[in-house]
């Protein structure tokens, strides 16, 4: 099995932060199957990781000058340099380029952008941003909604958020564990079915943010679907101004 640059970097992160759902961890195992390196690179970033979290300064942080030739040390750093490099030593560092880029991006966020981490991390802002209220289908507005299930075991909290591009469906969701996969449908005044997104099914928590193209006062209702096209769940809504 192989994957693509991203993906893989995509996974190998996710792993080194022990934020895999079932599905990623497999297709994971798969990858490192098929990639021994895979294995040797989240070992690596654990533990620059486990360093960079034991060894934080003690000092307030700076913020240094940006050094004049930082382009081409992070070229050269990832394999992109045109400089000294053959063709079989541009292909071997740019498989491990993607997983090592992470730890760079790690530590350029700790040691460039201290100043960041180092105070305003831990500084409430001087003026927060206000959230944004109003009716349904204000722009930017999280409109909390309530999903009837059909089956007692699931429980479902979500809302919506209005955009000039369509409407962005937010989903907490408990008590799915058959895999699925779900469809997460918008149907509008006229009847039509506007698909936002697909999902699986997890012993865990479920999260996801889902997006259709339909505005919000278009939208009347919201249905959770099986695979075999069974309602999960549905959400009747109020009309939007």
């Amino acid at each position: 099995m192989s994957a693509s640059p991203d993906r893989r970097a995509e996974l190998i992160a996710a792993a080194v932060g022990d934020d895999l759902d079932d599905a990623e961890a497999s297709e994971l195992r798969e990858l490192a199957a098929a990639d021994p390196t895979i294995d040797t690179e989240i070992a690596e970033l654990r533990a620059m990781t486990d360093i960079l979290g034991h060894h934080g300064p003690s000092e307030p942080w700076l913020e240094p000058a940006t050094p004049p030739d930082l382009r081409e040390r992070i070229l050269v750093a990832t394999g992109h340099s045109p400089r000294q490099r053959s063709g079989s030593q541009r292909f071997g560092m740019q498989r491990r380029s993607a997983g090592l880029a992470a730890a760079a991006a790690i530590v350029g966020v700790v040691v460039g952008s201290g100043v960041v981490l180092g105070v305003d991390a831990y500084r409430e802002p001087a003026n927060p941003p206000t959230a944004i209220t109003g009716p349904p289908g204000t722009l930017g507005a999280y409109e909390e909604i309530a999903f009837t299930t059909t089956a007692p075991s699931v429980d479902i909290e979500g809302g919506l958020v209005a955009h000039t591009w369509g409407t962005e469906t937010v989903l907490e969701m408990d008590g799915i564990s058959d895999r699925g996969p779900y469809e997460v449908v918008l149907v509008d005044r006229t009847g039509v079915e506007r698909p936002s997104g697909t999902f699986l099914g997890s012993d865990i928590t479920i999260e996801c943010r889902m997006n259709a193209a339909v505005l919000r006062q278009d939208v009347t209702d919201i249905e959770i679907r099986t695979s075999g096209g069974a309602v999960l769940a549905r959400a009747q809504l109020p009309t939007a101004s």
